[in-house]
């Protein structure tokens, strides 16, 4: 009893004294801030550059091509652990401060909202709300709920799409590019471009041809996937179309209403628009549904696969 009335008396004399809760929320904003909460500001602006640094070559490992390339994957992944691991730190660190404060903290020249939230819009590089913004204009991470895209990008798969790729250039053959379904307009679909403005696309005996041309394919070997609880087989070819290559898939037969024909088209693709398919080609919700795309509609090109990792070479299908 007396304890408790001593932790009353405390609660009430001393309104400034630092509470682990908000330490542990504003590490998880933006690590370092947990820190700079409990007074310590050259520690926490060390820890939010470092943190800002790494995060940044990470990104820019994962997204832009030419760093990817010239850095080898394991580098790049190691920024990622350490980004994690810091903020682990952080959280643990500010929390233990926190605890350790005196009660009768007196506040520093620094410990305002206002600072904080300077700090945190200026230095948000991997929080919370910087995410929201990189999400919005630069790229999106996402996790793949279905198998529209094997044999190349599989159920469960973790890929990013790059959000400024079409700001800077045009789109090809064989990109797989990312934008709102258009019968689901919350819904976000990935799919692979076969057919450019003014291309004619056909699809006969499960072949796609482009301006009456079949496309090349060579054999690799047979699959099986799970789609709707039905165990569905068939065959993984290579595709060829214009200078590009891409795994698909095509199913034995169809064991669902939803499920694609055999034959299609032809159909010819607008100036200014694209023709998207899935590389399941038996089981894919895509331009033979609801048409072709305006280039204004496409959002973003999925540029990494950054889980599980050997899947990658699948979307590098650039020859």
């Amino acid at each position: 009893m007396e304890t408790q009335n001593q932790d009353q008396i405390k609660e009430t004399d001393y309104p400034n004294r630092r509470r682990p809760w908000i330490a542990v929320f504003l590490s998880l904003l933006m690590p370092g801030m947990g820190q700079i909460y409990c007074g310590d500001i050259v520690n926490g602006l060390a820890l939010m550059l470092a943190v800002i640094m790494f995060s940044t070559f990470w990104l820019f490992g994962m997204i832009v091509e030419r760093v990817r390339e010239n850095t080898p994957m394991p580098v790049i992944m190691a920024t990622w652990v350490f980004v994690l691991m810091a903020t682990v730190v952080a959280v643990i660190d500010a929390y233990r401060r926190a605890r350790r404060t005196r009660y009768d903290y007196k506040l520093k020249d620094f410990n305002r909202i206002g600072v904080y939230m300077a700090l945190f819009w200026i230095c948000g590089a991997g929080t919370f709300g910087y995410t929201a913004i990189v999400k919005l204009n630069l790229f999106e991470a996402f996790w793949v709920s279905s198998h529209s895209m094997a044999p190349t990008i599989q159920l469960g798969d973790r890929v990013i799409a790059n959000k400024i790729s079409y700001k800077s250039g045009e789109f090809e053959y064989g990109d797989v590019v990312l934008f709102k379904n258009p019968t689901k307009r919350k819904q976000s679909n990935i799919k692979r471009v076969v057919g450019l403005g003014g291309d004619t696309v056909e699809i006969k005996d499960g072949l796609l041809l482009i301006n009456g041309k079949g496309l090349e394919r060579q054999k690799i070997n047979r699959k099986a996937y799970r789609i709707k609880n039905q165990q569905v087989e068939g065959e993984i070819f290579w595709e060829y179309n214009g200078n590009v290559r891409y795994k698909i898939f095509i199913a034995d037969a169809v064991v669902d209403i939803k499920a694609q024909e055999a034959d299609f088209g032809p159909v010819t693709v607008p100036d200014y628009h694209c023709f998207v398919m899935g590389d399941n080609r038996s089981y894919s919700f895509d331009s033979r549904n609801y048409g072709s795309l305006s280039i204004g509609a496409l959002k973003g090109k999925l540029t990494r696969i950054y889980w599980p990792l050997q899947n990658q070479a699948l979307l590098d299908a650039r020859q």
